[in-house]
């Protein structure tokens, strides 16, 4: 009976719970100076996971997600973004499943995630535009293999969300990545370059004047973060992240949102970020980011974007923040979403994880597959 028990107890898998509150008032005022207010609570989700200790140096993950989309977006009153299973041991990961997909490259300090998502994202093409969640999160395939701890190297494919085609679950895009990335545990160690990385995208499309491989939407997203005063009291880094959507130059407008995503672009979105600890614990974040986007076959358009914040740590995982947000666009891009539009935001944020029957020393907790604060 007692070698029963034993038996069990080694067998038996770790449980985590996440969960994220997402809080906040929004003051929004458009190019017609008329203005709006709502109570959002969209990105708030509860993430469950179990690990499990295999046979041998590998072990098994199970991830159960689900989120609280946009008000204004098609997906109803819940949104399940990670149901996958992963393998992984030291050096290698396999990930099958729904999870967040390889459109970005680098994590901004914003409230939401998806406030830049025009800039900051590699955006779907099967897409109408309505959901930021059809460039997040897809059915995902993917192999990593990790050299000396801090070199990743991924090969992925991914199924979008595709409106015209919703039961078609055909992988629809594909890539590979390669960062350099410092582990967590040795972001204090002064070096100077934190995250370095880039990575190639593949969507199967099609087009009249396409063929074969040249059919293929393809585009390429760089990331750099440095740090600029690795001090562990007053901390300073900067992100930047460009991307080069080659796409497709026969499209000169900007008609619909589907030849939005599709023309040549070239996007850039950079932060710069003070982080002030105090005790070894993360207290007050704010931070200032910029975005330009323009477009080569379609003169005259472009976009900008700038977006200030500030966070500040009023208990363990609980943060209060305030954020503006500034977007204006030109040419024909102002016919597609409007000339200007200012957003002013106060937010409450909780996170929470907590382990049950803690086994595994982890790269990440449940928590860091979605978007985190002060960190």
């Amino acid at each position: 009976m007692g070698l029963e028990s034993v038996v069990q107890a080694q067998v038996s898998p770790e449980i985590e719970l996440g969960a994220k509150g997402v809080m906040s008032g929004n003051i929004e005022i458009n190019s017609a100076n008329t203005a709006s207010a709502v109570s959002d609570f969209s990105d708030s989700q509860i993430l469950l996971g179990f690990k499990q200790k295999l046979y041998n140096s590998w072990r098994a993950q199970m991830v159960f997600g689900m989120q609280f989309p946009d008000a204004d977006s098609d997906l109803g009153q819940v949104f399940y973004n990670h149901v996958f299973l992963k393998l992984e041991d030291q050096k290698n990961i396999i990930k099958i499943g729904r999870s967040t997909t390889q459109t970005i490259l680098n994590e901004f300090s914003t409230l939401r995630d998806d406030d830049a998502i025009q800039f900051n994202y590699s955006l779907n093409p099967f897409s109408i535009g309505s959901n930021t969640q059809d460039n997040q999160y897809g059915n995902v395939i993917e192999y990593t293999r990790i050299f000396n701890q801090r070199y990743w190297l991924k090969f992925h494919g991914e199924n979008f969300a595709d409106l015209s085609a919703p039961t078609d679950f055909e992988l629809n895009s594909f890539g590979a990545s390669f960062l350099y990335i410092v582990p967590e545990s040795q972001r204090w160690n002064r070096n100077i370059i934190q995250r370095v990385g880039v990575s190639y995208n593949n969507y199967i499309t099609s087009h009249p004047r396409y063929r074969n491989f040249n059919k293929l939407l393809k585009n390429v997203i760089g990331t750099i973060t440095l740090n600029l005063k690795p001090d562990p009291v007053h901390f300073v880094d900067l992100k930047v992240q460009g991307i080069y959507n080659i796409g497709f130059s026969a499209i000169n407008n900007l008609n619909s949102y589907a030849n939005y995503v599709r023309t040549p672009s070239i996007s850039t979105f950079g932060t710069i970020r003070y982080l002030y600890r105090k005790y070894e614990r993360p207290l007050i974040q704010a931070s200032l980011s910029l975005g330009y986007k323009s477009f080569s076959a379609v003169s005259n358009s472009r976009q900008e974007i700038g977006i200030a914040n500030v966070f500040y740590r009023l208990g363990e995982n609980f943060d209060l923040g305030f954020q503006y947000r500034y977007l204006n666009n030109n040419g024909q891009s102002a016919s597609l979403f409007g000339k200007q539009d200012h957003r002013f935001q106060i937010a409450l944020v909780y996170s929470i994880n907590q382990i049950y029957n803690n086994q595994f020393d982890d790269r990440n907790t449940i928590l860091n597959l979605e978007h985190n604060y002060i960190k």
